[in-house]
């Protein structure tokens, strides 16, 4: 499909990602992955939920944890944006019930009124206006630790059809700020989409789905891509690496990513760029250009692309575009 119009009057206005609302099995062990490993603030922890947060963000939380008491894969429950002010929830709630979506409003812990739903791919998604509110650390150099986690940025999400779900979140305002389609084709495979100025707050890419595949926090310097690896290293978490550090053409990011004691898989990236004039093209790749997942260093291993968090009582759909990657694997076998 063509890139579409921006919808520049959104029916409400979604300003931001929020918060990303997962199981654990151990809330202790993820707890040390994150506060002790990376460096994240616990806001809230008792034996069935966990909250935390990073250094500039003032809101009560951007992580949930809650126990997975059973045997099976810890999941992911749901992600979370936020509103400008509290009508926005009440025009989503009529935009959405117009169209015939089943929407609800919620109690959620620490949270104002809180509207959830799925899109029409089925991710499981809230939305907020409020959330509690506290001093950020950022001014608090002393308490820096782990990768220095600036802010929740982005998700990216596995989708079975991306230009479907593109066309839904473009109707709702977001933008598309860079794309990758198949070469000398319209025919989509992911699309980067935004609310704030940077590049992306939702990321959907082909694949098996909707499952998440990663959610990601931005951190002001690239040393601090690279203390992260060495603070874990220390703490015997090096083999909680899922991809080594490296440069996505995509954003410009540098990156690395790991994956915590459920297998939730989590990126740390600094050096992508704001998005704001209403004229600036959105960026294509071609699907054969391997830039757009690394300018520099190794391809990602071949579970990089496979291995997702699904979300719960979602039951994943095959992709309508087949696609192998490049994967670590196949640059390896040409040595």
């Amino acid at each position: 499909m063509s890139v579409l119009k921006t919808n520049l009057s959104p029916p409400f206005n979604i300003t931001r990602l929020s918060h990303v609302n997962l199981t654990s099995r151990d809330l202790d062990a993820t707890k040390y992955f994150y506060e002790t490993g990376l460096g994240l603030e616990v806001t809230y922890h008792d034996s069935s939920y966990l909250c935390l947060r990073s250094l500039e963000e003032t809101s009560h939380h951007s992580l949930i944890f809650e126990k997975n008491n059973s045997k099976n894969p810890s999941k992911c429950n749901r992600v979370g944006y936020r509103v400008f002010e509290e009508d926005d929830l009440l025009k989503a709630y009529d935009y959405f019930s117009g169209i015939d979506y089943k929407v609800n409003f919620v109690d959620r812990p620490f949270q104002g009124k809180t509207l959830q739903l799925s899109d029409n791919i089925g991710t499981p998604i809230e939305i907020c206006a409020t959330m509690d509110q506290q001093n950020s650390r950022m001014q608090q150099f002393h308490t820096h630790s782990g990768g220095k986690l600036a802010y929740l940025d982005h998700i990216q999400v596995t989708s079975p059809n991306v230009p479907k779900v593109y066309r839904w979140y473009n109707d709702i305002g977001f933008r598309l700020a860079e794309y990758t389609a198949n070469d000398n084709s319209d025919e989509m495979w992911g699309v980067w989409l935004k609310r704030k100025n940077n590049t992306q707050d939702v990321v959907f890419s082909n694949g098996a789905g909707p499952c998440l595949h990663h959610f990601a926090f931005h951190t002001p310097e690239v040393s601090n891509v690279i203390h992260a690896a060495d603070v874990m290293a220390s703490l015997d978490l090096a083999d909680s690496m899922d991809r080594p550090p490296g440069r996505h053409g995509i954003g410009n990011a540098f990156f690395i990513y790991f994956r915590d004691p459920d297998d939730h898989r989590v990126e740390i990236f600094t050096s992508h760029y704001n998005v704001i004039d209403v004229n600036q093209s959105p960026k294509r790749w071609e699907l054969s250009d391997t830039r757009r997942s690394q300018l520099w260093g190794f391809p990602a291993p071949k579970k990089w692309f496979f291995e997702t968090t699904e979300f719960e009582n979602v039951t994943p759909q095959k992709p309508e575009f087949n696609a192998p990657p490049i994967t670590l694997e196949d640059f390896l076998a040409k040595w």
